[in-house]
């Protein structure tokens, strides 16, 4: 399902968590906070495979009638199956909480079986392999806990919609069928809803119809080529259609009406995307239409139905947001998923990286494409960090692993961000034309078929003729990442440069020692001198003649490898780097190691390039150097930053870095220049910072702030950021206040986090926070749940068992369960004398 996306916080210059914006960006979202012992699997997992079928599916004709009052759908499920199993008798269908169960079928009578999770329909006699056989299941669902959701309308200001989620396994629980991705089929809808809604679905429109006694329209949807339940889809709303296309294929955009402008501006690359893919791969985009539909508290980023992909309506925006926030990352990874997930799907979620990781990567391909290569590396570069984070902070896994106790539990950062840097590993190992042609030979073999990882393996292979399984082997089936420490010099009298390269990694039966090309770049003067070694051993030595001392020495100087590196190189090394290393993450290596040294050299360096730099995202990651560097010339220096640099992202930046010096000089410019920033996340950032002093004369000002109206109430999260900051009794009343639910979810989520920060000691606190599970919204119990894991009381615990178990988003159970763990392990480091162990 989704982008990535990072939005809000955009860029590795950017620290800490994920925020609640960038969150709501991602396909599928990302289930927890710090894990507390570092396991992926939790308690009661167990392997996991494709289930057993009787009968292959062939086509599901699904006619549905919306009730938005009674948030009901009654629906009549005619589903087309083909028997391949011997003397196949009986076809369990998935269907929780289904209600008036009517089944028929022309092959003769039938005998229902119903226990509120899966249906059983049997013949009374064996339908034979290879015969076709027709089942017509009636029936009605109500307020459906997962997979249909009835949104807005009411009290809450927000446009009514009907949306439907079936990633993972959820549209079972609002039309029958075999649940899995494995399983595929072509599908028609037929969508009766109310006037003067819209029904959008898979495929192509078929026709619509108007009933004026009862006051509704049916759209007729039909999609003509197999793919798995888990994409069927509806979106139901009062919309404005934008029509587009892409040579003769209708291209779509469904919007709240007085949004047009806003979702021309997020989705109007869709064409340019679709022919970038299709030309690329070899493979035309698939499908009779591809729409997007901004959906109105989505739970998701987006979500790659098949031909018909749902947005959050979050990702619309205006020309002021537009400035530095674009929705082509999440447009692009979606529509990438067409291809990679749609067209081609993996057999079980074990495999779902061939899912997931494609998209990642294909959103990163896009952008070099439209914006660069600078863009494009700078984007992996977040990737990795992403990645690097969840393995230091949560836990280490493979990327295709069986052991797991969710299905969302998959969908994290080694799923998306550390699948796309392994594809992009494989590229520069292939070359791009080996690399392309494989992608071409995998998706024409597979088409419109289920997959495994040794299906793409042996695309690779019978494309390029390499033995790829050692490298599927390291990088895919086990776990973690080299780290290499390094060190260089240089014998004057050998006229020799000595590279020393360790793999100091932890080295065991899940990461062992990595085997791989490896590329040493020496600068003498204007000359370069490359060499490629096979790293593969705990220490290699290597040296090579040169004809002078190296200004500086690189290694992996294209950043093909996802590495963590530890290489000790003198100031002046680092300071040629930073200014001529050609390679974008090379000078913000640079940057990163001069702000660790920080000395007068340093600053000097840093505060240069910061105005001289030519990249915004180097330019950002020199002003969180100077930032960290805590000295009075890196904040002169930031200062003169603001004063020269207009890159609204580099602004941000430096406002945030600023936040780092409570300096009378830093309050009053930031407060000078606030509200004349042409950004709202420059203003926003600047805003937190301010917090960040903690002067309690502030808080009018932020008080003020919270009356003001933003994109998606950008700024009033950061006025509840900045009133959290001050830690004033009065910033509790107020975040009580705003936490509660309202208008605008953003605010209430900000909320709850601050309240979080300030729920040491305080029992009121705690309570509300507890109450605040109840909250309807999915994202709002989500930010409850960890947050409450971040206070540690174990008094919470009651509360959150209630979210491990049953008909819940599997993001909500794990987040839950993490929760729990660290509330749990706080608790053991707090006991001053742990009980002995008795032995006997």
């Amino acid at each position: 399902m989704p982008q990535i996306f990072v939005c809000y916080n955009e860029g590795p210059f950017k620290e800490g968590s994920l925020t609640y914006f960038e969150e709501q960006f991602y396909c599928k979202g990302m289930a927890g906070g710090a894990s507390a012992d570092g396991r992926f699997a939790l308690s009661g997992s167990t392997p996991h495979y494709a289930p057993d079928r009787s009968f292959d599916t062939q086509h599901i004709r699904l006619a549905a009638d919306l009730d938005f009052a009674r948030k009901a759908l009654t629906g009549t499920c005619t589903t087309t199956l083909t028997a391949v199993a011997d003397d196949a008798a009986t076809m369990v269908f998935d269907a929780v909480d289904f209600h008036d169960i009517k089944v028929s079928s022309p092959r003769g009578a039938v005998k229902q079986d119903y226990n509120g999770r899966q249906l059983k329909v049997s013949w009374s006699k064996p339908v034979p392999r290879g015969a076709r056989v027709e089942v017509t299941i009636r029936y009605r669902v109500a307020r459906p806990k997962l997979g249909l959701h009835f949104v807005g309308g009411g009290s809450s200001r927000k446009p009514r919609q009907a949306w439907t989620q079936g990633e993972d396994e959820y549209n079972r629980y609002w039309f029958p069928c075999h649940d899995a991705p494995q399983e595929r089929a072509t599908t028609e809808t037929i969508l009766t809803v109310p006037e003067p809604y819209t029904a959008v679905s898979n495929g192509a429109l078929i026709r619509t119809s108007r009933d004026r006694r009862r006051k509704t329209r049916t759209f007729h949807w039909k999609h003509n080529v197999p793919h798995s339940p888990y994409l069927v889809s509806l979106a139901v709303g009062e919309f404005s259609v934008i029509r587009d296309h892409w040579k003769k294929i209708p291209v779509l955009y469904f919007c709240p009406p007085g949004r047009e402008g806003d979702a021309r501006r997020a989705f109007g690359k869709t064409p340019q995307m679709i022919e970038f893919f299709s030309s690329r791969l070899g493979v035309p985009y698939p499908y009779a239409k591809y729409s997007q539909v901004a959906a109105v508290d989505f739970i998701y980023g987006g979500m790659e139905n098949t031909s018909s992909t749902t947005q959050t309506a979050l990702t619309l925006h205006d020309e002021r947001a537009h400035l530095d926030f674009s929705s082509d990352p999440l447009v692009a990874h979606e529509l990438a998923h067409q291809w990679f997930g749609d067209l081609v799907t993996c057999k079980d979620w074990s495999h779902a990286w061939l899912n997931e990781s494609f998209a990642t990567y294909f959103e990163a391909l896009f952008k070099e494409h439209d914006l660069g290569y600078d863009e494009f590396m700078y984007e992996l570069r977040g990737n990795a960090e992403a990645y690097f984070s969840e393995d230091r902070d949560r836990y280490r896994r493979p990327i295709v692993t069986r052991m797991y106790k969710n299905t969302n539990d998959l969908f994290d950062r080694h799923l998306y961000e550390k699948g796309s840097i392994v594809l992009h590993m494989l590229r520069s190992h292939l070359g791009d034309k080996a690399f392309w042609r494989s992608m071409n030979l995998y998706l024409r073999r597979h088409r419109a078929q289920g997959v495994e990882t040794v299906d793409l393996l042996d695309a690779l292979q019978d494309a390029t003729g390499k033995n790829m399984r050692p490298f599927f082997d390291q990088w895919v089936y086990k776990a973690g990442h080299p780290e290499y420490k390094i060190r260089s010099w240089w014998d004057a009298r050998a006229r020799k440069a000595f590279v020393r390269v360790l793999q100091t990694q932890n080295v065991s039966d899940e990461t062992g020692l990595f085997s791989m090309p490896v590329t040493l770049s020496f600068r003498v003067g204007q000359t370069e001198k490359r060499f490629t070694e096979t790293v593969d051993k705990k220490e290699h030595l290597f040296s090579y003649r040169l004809p002078g001392p190296p200004h500086w020495v690189l290694f992996d100087p294209d950043h093909v490898i996802l590495k963590k590196v530890d290489f000790a190189k003198p100031e002046a090394m680092w300071i040629q780097q930073l200014v001529h290393d050609p390679h974008v993450l090379g000078r913000m290596d640079a940057a990163q190691a001069l702000g660790r040294i920080a000395s007068p050299k340093a600053i000097r360096s840093l505060a240069l390039a910061l105005i001289q730099e030519k990249f915004w995202g180097v330019q950002g990651e020199i002003a969180g150097a100077l930032g960290r560097a805590h000295a009075l010339s890196a904040m002169e220096a930031l200062m003169e930053g603001l004063r020269q640099v207009s890159h609204p992202k580099v602004r941000r930046a430096i406002f945030e870095a600023l936040g780092n010096y409570s300096h009378p000089a830093v309050a009053a410019e930031i407060q000078r220049l606030y509200a004349r920033e042409p950004s709202y996340f420059a203003e926003s950032d600047a805003i937190r910072s301010l917090g960040k002093m903690r002067n309690p004369a502030l808080l009018g000002l932020f008080k003020d702030l919270l009356k003001r109206e933003s994109w998606n109430d950008v700024l009033r999260c950061a006025a509840l950021d900045a009133i959290a900051a001050l830690k004033l009794p009065d910033s509790v009343e107020i975040l009580m206040t705003y936490s509660r639910r309202g208008p605008s979810s953003s605010a209430q989520m900000t909320a709850i986090r601050g309240l979080g920060s300030l729920a040491s000691g305080r029992d009121d606190i705690q309570q509300h926070l507890v109450r605040l599970l109840k909250d309807p919204y999915l994202m709002v119990k989500m930010v409850g749940v960890r947050t409450l894991g971040m206070c540690a009381d174990e008094r919470a615990v009651p509360a959150l068992m209630k979210f491990t178990s049953g008909d819940l988003d599997g993001r909500l159970k794990r987040a839950a369960e993490e929760a729990i763990r660290k509330i749990r392990k706080g608790m053991e480091q707090e006991m001053p004398n742990p009980p002995k162990k008795i032995t006997r």
